[in-house]
C-alpha cells in the first residue's frame, strides 16, 4: 500500500503566513489586507509586522488568523540582514501588541534571536527570504532550532528577482538538516508588480481552526505552491516515489547523493524508482504558465 507523505484524514487549507501592513512597513491597513485574502478564498492568514505581534484574532470570521511576527537583526554595513518569521502556538500574548526591540548584531546573533523567539512561544520558525538577506549557506547550516526556510517569496521576487532559495534548501538537506520549505507573499507593496497571492502553503489539517493548522505546519503536513496543485506525494510498495498533480509540463525529483530525474510532457502522475542510498527526496512541478509547487522532503536514511 502506498505511503503518502500527507495524513489520510483532514482537509486542505490554503494560507499565507508572511504579510505586512501599515502597522509596520506594508502599504495596506490590516483591515484591507485581511479583506483581500478573505475575498481571494484563503483559509488562513498571519500578519507578521516587524518586531511587534498584533494577534488580530477578532477578525476570525471567514478566515483563520494565526498570531505571528517577523523579527530582525540590524547590521552596520546594511548589506546583510536576518529576518525570521515566528508562528505562535496555543499561547498568545494577552495584550494585542507584544513588542520587542530590533536585534542589534553587536549584542544579538542569529541563534540568540531564534532561541529568544522559541522562549517567547513561537512553535514554527522560518528563515525569511535568505537569498535577499544575503545569508551564506554556512550561516544557515550553523543555525539550530528553526523549522523552515522560505523557498519562494513573492515580494522579493517582484522586487529584485531574488525570491527563490532552492539551492540553499538543498545545501542544507545534503548536509543532514531536516528543514522544510515554505512559499509566501510578504506583501510590502513597494514593487512595480502586485506582491499578493503569488506564493502560499497548502496545509492538510484535521480542521479549519488555529490549533489544527499550527499542528499541521509543525508536522510538515503541507506543500508550497505558486500555482500547481499537488494531490498526493509519497513512496509506493515498489520503492517508487510518486507525485500526482494538476496538469504540469515538468516534474523534477531531487535526491542526494544519487541524482534524481526530470520528466516533461502533459503530466498529472509520475513515478521515480529509488536507486537506494538516497538520504532524502523532494519534488517540484511546473505548470504551463511557469508556476511551481514544492513538496517537503521525505527522509530515507
Amino acid at each position: 500500500m502506498p505511503m503518502s507523505a500527507f495524513p489520510e484524514s483532514g482537509v486542505w487549507l490554503k494560507g499565507n503566513f508572511h504579510s505586512h501592513t501599515t502597522l509596520s512597513d506594508g502599504s495596506l491597513s490590516p483591515e484591507e489586507q485581511i479583506r483581500r485574502y478573505t475575498v481571494q478564498g484563503y483559509d488562513f492568514l498571519a500578519i507578521t509586522d516587524h518586531n511587534a505581534m498584533y494577534d488580530r484574532l477578532e477578525w476570525n470570521e471567514g478566515i483563520v488568523m494565526l498570531p505571528a511576527w517577523e523579527r530582525d537583526i540590524s547590521y552596520v554595513e546594511k548589506v546583510k540582514c536576518t529576518h525570521i518569521i515566528g508562528l505562535f502556538g496555543s499561547w498568545t500574548p494577552s495584550n494585542s501588541e507584544f513588542k520587542r526591540p530590533k536585534g542589534d548584531k553587536e549584542i544579538m546573533d542569529d541563534q540568540m534571536l531564534i532561541d529568544e523567539m522559541r522562549g517567547d512561544g513561537n512553535v514554527f520558525i522560518s528563515i525569511a527570504h535568505p537569498a535577499w538577506s544575503r545569508m551564506e549557506p554556512e550561516e544557515l547550516l550553523a543555525l539550530e532550532r528553526y523549522d523552515a526556510i522560505e523557498v519562494f517569496n513573492t515580494g522579493v521576487e517582484c522586487l529584485c528577482h531574488e525570491g527563490h532559495a532552492e539551492y540553499l534548501w538543498d545545501y542544507l538537506l545534503r548536509r543532514g538538516k531536516r528543514v522544510l520549505g515554505v512559499a509566501c507573499d510578504d506583501t510590502h507593496g513597494h514593487t512595480v508588480k502586485d506582491d499578493h497571492f503569488g506564493g502560499w502553503v497548502m496545509v492538510k489539517a484535521q480542521a479549519c481552526d488555529r490549533r489544527s493548522i499550527v499542528e499541521a505546519m509543525v508536522g510538515g503536513h503541507f506543500y508550497s505552491s505558486s500555482g500547481p496543485t499537488i494531490h498526493d506525494w509519497g513512496i509506493d510498495d515498489a520503492g517508487n516515489a510518486y507525485l500526482t498533480t494538476s496538469l504540469c509540463r515538468e516534474v523534477h525529483y531531487i535526491t542526494y547523493p544519487a541524482r534524481g530525474k526530470s520528466f516533461t510532457g502533459y503530466l498529472t502522475e509520475t513515478r521515480y524508482e529509488l536507486k537506494g542510498g538516497e538520504a532524502y527526496i523532494r519534488a517540484e512541478c511546473v505548470d504551463f504558465a511557469g508556476n511551481r509547487a514544492w513538496t517537503n522532503p521525505i527522509y530515507l536514511t
